[in-house]
């Protein structure tokens, strides 16, 4: 007769076999990878981080005449700690005796069972990850180290003289929608924002646009089509092939018109992926009233530090109040 440690080496190593399998293939398909987060290992569980001004430009000196001498300007902190996710799988004594019997079919139903855990743990991952961008309007999932949500009219600086920064429409504009002409309009926005110091950012060269499922034709077509209809002369699309479309995948639909128009060099400059640790599960596996349980956790946490490097809009047309 097995007893209770037979069984779970009976157990054990195909879970592991399975987990492993699982998680190096889910490893490969995270979205938020497309997003250009910048993975990082913090020495403490809530790391501070900030941005650094430029200087300004070089300025003419006499022969004889001391040298221009300027100070760049930190940042404003922002602190954000990892947080923990965890999972449990479960399988019964009986589910092992059958494997045990090489039952296929309950092989591959304890193998789902497994493959669904990992599921669980990779996935909360992704969420997180989008949940920064499309909940960039407020600030329940993120404020900025300037006090402001993301998506704000009002990014200030610590400089005095240095008027504040809006990354996203006018109030004359409203939320607009994807459309040439808003893209054209956030495209500008995004080449003209300066640093603390007022020194205007190099030009990006690389655009993406996120946006949800929902958005997928619409977005193609205002990016992608050869001509723009309805122009008086069916003008051609200057954007075709300069900005590249991005799904966020675990955008939900609530927010479906929600969309943002992105610096690519900036974003991985700005946006970071904080690392407890990533998914993993306990070797061994518990037992108790019949049933054996192996845990699964993740510890880690996405942040921005600075918010330059995109233009955001809601796409629902309301009104923006300031």
């Amino acid at each position: 007769m097995n007893t209770i440690e037979n069984l779970s080496n009976i157990v054990d190593p195909t879970i592991t076999e399975i987990l492993d399998e699982t998680s190096e293939q889910l490893s490969s398909e995270l979205a938020y990878k497309q997003f250009s987060y910048e993975d990082y290992m913090p020495k403490v569980k809530a790391p501070v981080f900030s941005s650094t001004s430029g200087l300004t430009l070089a300025q003419y000196t006499v022969e004889g005449k001391p040298y221009s001498q300027e100070d760049r300007i930190e940042g404003y902190d922002v602190s954000v700690a990892v947080k923990k996710y965890t999972k449990a799988v479960s399988w019964t004594e009986e589910l092992v005796h059958w494997i045990e019997q090489e039952d296929k079919e309950r092989v591959m139903d304890f193998k789902e069972d497994v493959e669904a855990v990992a599921n669980s743990v990779y996935g909360r991952i992704d969420t997180e990850a989008s949940k920064m961008f499309y909940l960039a309007h407020g600030t329940t999932f993120q404020t900025g180290g300037d006090g402001v949500a993301l998506a704000a009219y009002n990014h200030p600086s610590k400089e005095p003289g240095v008027s504040t920064q809006r990354n996203i429409f006018s109030t004359t504009d409203s939320h607009l929608p994807p459309t040439y002409s808003s893209i054209v309009k956030a495209k500008q926005k995004l080449q003209r924002f300066y640093d603390l110091k007022g020194v205007e950012l190099k030009r990006p060269l690389k655009f993406e646009l996120w946006h949800s499922l929902e958005m997928e034709d619409q977005v193609n077509r205002a990016l992608n089509a050869d001509r723009l209809p309805g122009t008086e002369l069916n003008d051609p699309n200057t954007l075709k092939g300069k900005i590249v479309p991005k799904v966020i995948t675990y955008q939900p639909f609530g927010y479906s018109t929600y969309w943002a128009l992105i610096a690519t060099e900036r974003v991985s400059k700005s946006c970071k992926m904080l690392w407890g640790w990533r998914p993993r599960y306990n070797k061994e596996s518990n037992y108790m009233n019949g049933a054996f349980f192996r845990e699964g956790s993740v510890y880690f946490a996405p942040m921005f530090r600075s918010w330059q490097f995109g233009v955001f809009s809601k796409g629902d047309g309301s009104v923006i109040a300031n």
